[in-house]
């Protein structure tokens, strides 16, 4: 897996944010531009943020941070034994 700390999900509000038909047009440069920044691009359509461009290796750690999360989640216990360890009736 990739190394965490080398990528950043926060947005460049200067560069980062740019409307679809910008993006459409410059799709390439967009995917080079996230992969050198190692930060996601904001795709926007009539001025709200609709989609975003990841750099693939950001998106398998997310995908992977996802997972353990759904993992945890699971192993964490059933609501009926949350039920029966709640003090409260």
């Amino acid at each position: 897996m990739p190394d965490r700390k080398n990528y950043s999900l926060d947005v460049d509000l200067q560069q980062g944010v740019v409307p679809i038909s910008k993006a459409a047009a410059s799709l390439a440069a967009l995917i080079k531009r996230s992969r050198s920044s190692r930060q996601p691009v904001i795709v926007t359509q009539k001025g709200y943020p609709t989609g975003v461009i990841l750099d693939v290796e950001l998106f398998s750690m997310l995908r992977q941070l996802a997972n353990l999360y759904t993992e945890q989640a699971n192993t964490s216990g059933t609501p009926e034994d949350k039920k029966a360890t709640d003090p409260t009736p």
